[in-house]
């Protein structure tokens, strides 16, 4: 498995690594997958098992915005209570089960203020251009861009628009709420370990 940063990848494609990135499509999703879990595995199996002629790829994040720390000062004192909670698995973590589950390229992005300031149509106009995505996954609930402006429905439309067939997921449900990275961090801190393997799909 490949792993290439956001400014490799938007300089040259997938040229860095030996691929011509005019000529070999890609079958792509996008996240920051923070737990790996059965939604993920989701998207991930679509990719994989897409077209055996596709490079399965995905475009993540190194680090995750949502569990940084926001702590605010007042008076010199630090409130704790604003830290958010830590990520499931790191990004080293990540990309061991990527490559386990068959993935071949990882676009790996940082949240720098110029990224999180680009607008969700830029953001995929650079992976059309330079990714060659011959098919597209994203999940329901995903959003993309500039507070988060470019939603999963537009993404399809985005996609389909330029005869590039793309599949958005339904959420993957555990009881009557669905799973996610947020749930899965509660249950742990909850000290409820079965809950969050049983949203995980493995064993933590």
């Amino acid at each position: 498995m490949k792993v290439i940063n956001w400014t490799q990848f938007t300089n040259n494609g997938f040229n860095i690594i030996g691929i011509n990135h005019k000529e070999k499509k890609t079958s792509m999703t996008v996240g920051m997958f923070d737990g790996i879990h059965r939604g993920h595995l989701e998207l991930i199996r679509r990719i994989v098992s897409h077209n055996a002629n596709y490079l399965p790829v995905i475009v993540t994040f190194r680090q995750n915005h949502k569990t940084e720390k926001h702590g605010r000062t007042k008076r010199g004192i630090k409130h704790e209570e604003n830290k958010c909670q830590k990520e499931i698995q790191n990004f080293q973590q990540r990309l061991e089960m990527f490559e386990k589950l068959g993935i071949q390229i990882i676009i790996a992005a940082d949240f720098t203020e110029e990224f999180k300031k680009m607008p969700g149509i830029e953001f995929l106009d650079v992976l059309l251009k330079y990714g060659n995505p011959g098919f597209f996954t994203a999940g329901s609930n995903f959003r993309c861009g500039y507070r988060l402006d470019t939603d999963a429905c537009a993404i399809e439309k985005f996609f389909v628009s330029r005869g590039i067939p793309a599949e958005i997921i339904p959420e993957v449900m555990e009881g009557a709420l669905p799973v996610s990275s947020s749930r899965i961090r509660a249950a742990i801190n909850e000290g409820d370990i079965a809950l969050a393997q049983t949203m995980l799909g493995r064993k933590i």
